[in-house]
């Protein structure tokens, strides 16, 4: 009758121990799976915006900086003290 109720008893144990662990596992799952949208989408949206709009104005920056290299080659080539 003794082994019957330990039996019983780390059988009950065991559950207890498989159902913590599945908690434990679920909220983990749950946590990993929200983390990119902690700071919510529209945010996200407004922040790649932001850094695409940036990025153009970087191309156009750098478009301008060749064109006033060209004409400052020029320049220099042609003599031209300007």
């Amino acid at each position: 009758m003794i082994g019957f109720l330990t039996t019983l008893v780390l059988a009950g144990t065991a559950l207890i121990i498989v159902f913590f662990l599945g908690v434990i596992v679920l909220t983990g799952i749950r946590h990993f799976r929200s983390a990119p949208d902690s700071h919510g989408f529209a945010e996200q949206t407004d922040e790649t915006r932001m850094i695409q709009e940036i990025y153009r104005n970087l191309e156009k920056l750098d478009a301008r900086v060749d064109n006033l290299e060209s004409i400052l080659m020029r320049q220099s080539e042609n003599g031209d003290p300007k």
